[in-house]
Formats: structure tokens, sequence, C-alpha cells
């Protein structure tokens, strides 16, 4: 019984602060797209206090001054909270297309600059990611979840090439990140939150300059094994929290 009134508080919670960071994010683009920003922020800080979940970061200190692609991996639908808390920069995310039909929320996705797409890897796609390449260089800093969809056991999967794509066509820092523990919060296809630790573990950047389209390949899996002892040392830091 106890489990099930923490579910429904926390659940409660978490969506109750969505909602009212979504109408507020897209409110505040109408302004100026760095404008959502601290809300962003305040809302993943609010909506991980309210789950019960601790977290811990290392590597701040790897992001670079300028733009970057952020390479990571995909547990569970708080990896980006936990992004959130911890990098305060501008950044905005590459989401799946059937986001954007959610009420509310799709709405401040779209209108906050995020970019979205059908993971199909067809031409359209790939003009998306173009085009956000151009944002990247100019604008702002780009989260790719590289395995394309949330893991089903936790495990790291093959990544997709986007993220270096990307990073290629910005000529900007591909960075390496792992996010640990948020599987055990909320794992793929259930609904239930539960008060696990977190960490955030981020990596020396990869650099890009000088580099054609013709290095995704090399960059993809040099991205990858990168992520894999990232997330090993993320795991490691559980207990600890």
């Amino acid at each position: 019984m106890k489990e099930i009134l923490r579910t429904l508080v926390s659940g409660a919670g978490v969506v109750g602060l969505t909602g009212s960071a979504s109408v507020a994010v897209s409110a505040l683009t109408y302004l100026d797209e760095r404008a959502p920003d601290p809300v962003l922020q305040l809302w993943a800080d609010t909506t991980l206090k309210v789950s019960g979940v601790r977290t811990e970061c290392r590597g701040l200190e790897n992001l670079p001054t300028g733009n970057f692609v952020l390479c990571v991996n995909h547990q569970s639908n708080f990896d980006a909270l936990v992004l959130f808390r911890h990098i305060r920069r501008h950044m905005r995310f590459v989401a799946k297309q059937q986001l954007r039909r959610v009420p509310v929320f799709g709405y401040a996705l779209e209108r906050a600059g995020n970019v979205f797409v059908d993971r199909t890897g067809g031409d359209g796609d790939k003009q998306k990611l173009k085009e956000a390449g151009v944002a990247v260089r100019d604008r702002v800093s780009v989260v790719f979840f590289a395995e394309g969809t949330r893991s089903d056991d936790g495990v790291l999967k093959p990544f997709k090439k986007g993220a270096a794509i990307m990073a290629l066509e910005a000529q900007v820092p591909l960075v390496p990140a792992a996010v640990a523990g948020t599987y055990a919060i909320l794992p793929k296809g259930t609904v239930a939150i539960r008060p696990k630790p977190a960490a955030l573990v981020i990596g020396k950047p990869i650099e890009t300059k000088g580099l054609g389209i013709e290095a995704r390949e090399r960059l993809t899996l040099e991205a990858h094994d990168a992520v894999a002892k990232l997330l090993d040392e993320g795991n490691a830091m559980l207990p600890n929290i």
C-alpha cells in the first residue's frame, strides 16, 4: 500500500509540474529562444525532488565553451531531467515525432526548438538533422539519444549515426555522456516511479573540425565506446549516492 501511495503522489506531482512547465515554456518562447531555459532547469530540479531521485554528476569540466552535440544513452524518460539538472547550458533535444502529438507538452517541445524526427533514417530525417546542424553551429547545443529509443533492459545498444552526422555538419565537438540508474526509476513500458539514485558522467569531447561526412562511421563507433566506459563509471557511482 505504501508503494502504491508513493507512486500516486509522485506521479501526480510529475504530471502537474510537467503541465505547468509546458505552458510556461510555450509562453516564454515568444520572448526569446533562451527565455525558457531557467523554467526547464527548475522543472527538472523540482520533478526529481518530488520523485525522490538523488543525482550525482562528473565531468562537467569536459563540456566545451561553445556549442556541442551531446551523444548520450537512453534508459528512461527521466534522462532529460538529469541532464537539465546538471548541464546549465542552452540546449535542446532530438525527439521522436510521436511526442509532437502529446497535448500541451508536445506543443511546448516544438515551440522550444526541439528537433523532431521519424527515426526511419529517410530523406526527411536527414534534412532535419542537416538544418539542425546549422542551429548547433550558430545558436544552441543539441542532445542526441544515440540508441534511437529507450533501452528495454538498461543495456547499451548500438548507436545510430545521427549524432555524428550533426556534429560533422556543424563542425562542433561530439561529447559522449552516460546516464546511469534512470532505468530503475522508470523502466520503459511502466508508469510507477521509483525513488532510485541516478548518475551522469560526461566524457572528453571528440573533435570534428576539418572532418568530412565520411568520418561518421568512425565517430559513431568512437562515441559508443566512450559512452560504454562512462556508463560503467556511472553504474559504479550509484551505491555511493
